[in-house]
């Protein structure tokens, strides 16, 4: 059997600040809240809080005076007003990537209609759509512009903005602002492509891989949007995918001595765990 693991499988630069730094922090206090999941990995998520980062998805959860850390996905610009009139000592671990992205939607908002194209219900496109203000809206697919559109037309500006969230998958996101240029023809539309380098990376390189391959393995949490981005992309070119969490995944799945494998991680997937599966394929 042929393994062959995604050079670029694991922690993206990102992540790994993120949870270097939580882990740092927790060495040195206790009673340390998280706003929302750090990173979408149960086993990250499970390591900090042995090492007492507790997670709550509501400020105001969270006492006076506390340690509190942001995730890297970032948070509602209104929170950080709530964290500051909490007296809470903010550890802001949000993605450098999407940090760009939220200033660059508070300088447009004040001239631009603005779409972000990403999942709604996703923690970074929630943020980025505070800080885009009122006038902004989420969209998922082509289907949505014409909603795009309509709020639009209740704005008062003639320009348009559009930003991707940073685990998007790219060629959609191409299709996507294609198709926004030609609905707003008759006004101004800036697309600007945000999605981060290393996904870009990570999906083409998955692309490649997943069409070379007998099977292909997607190491990441079920919840992870770039994670998910990496199976789509597999499905499309390899018959037999399987999206996993830990090897444990994989304890029903039949494998020849004849089969190339391929593994691809999300970005936020520890290294261990990657490791973890490569073994366990090495020594079937």
């Amino acid at each position: 059997m042929e393994v062959i693991v995604g050079k670029l499988a694991g922690f993206c630069p990102g992540v790994s600040r993120a949870v270097n730094k939580a882990l740092e922090i927790s060495e040195n206090y206790k009673n340390i809240y998280c706003l929302g999941e750090l990173v979408h990995n149960k086993q990250v998520v499970e390591e900090l809080e042995k090492n007492n980062v507790k997670v709550v998805d509501d400020i105001y959860e969270i006492p006076d005076n506390s340690i509190v850390i942001f995730r890297a996905h970032g948070v509602k610009e209104s929170i950080y007003k709530i964290a500051e009139e909490k007296k809470l000592n903010t550890i802001d671990l949000t993605c450098g990537k999407v940090r760009i992205i939220h200033d660059k939607v508070k300088k447009e908002r004040e001239k631009s209609f603005i779409i972000i194209v990403g999942e709604k219900e996703h923690p970074e496109s929630i943020a980025t759509k505070d800080f885009a203000g009122e006038d902004s809206i989420v969209i998922f697919d082509e289907d949505e512009i014409i909603d795009a559109y309509k709020k639009f037309e209740k704005s008062k500006y003639n320009r348009v903005y559009v930003v991707a969230q940073t685990t998007f998958n790219l060629k959609r996101f191409q299709q996507i602002s294609e198709e926004i240029k030609y609905n707003f023809c008759e006004v101004e539309v800036i697309i600007d492509n945000t999605i981060c380098d290393a996904t870009e990376k990570r999906q083409i390189e998955t692309e490649k891989l997943s069409k070379e391959v007998d099977k292909i393995i997607v190491i990441g949490g079920k919840n992870s949007a770039n994670t998910r981005k990496l199976v789509e992309i597999s499905n499309k070119n390899c018959r037999e995918v399987y999206h996993i969490q830990t090897k444990e995944d994989l304890k029903n799945v039949e494998f020849d001595s004849t089969n190339k494998i391929g593994i691809v991680a999300g970005a936020s997937t520890p290294n261990s765990i990657i490791k973890d599966v490569e073994n366990y394929l090495m020594e079937m």
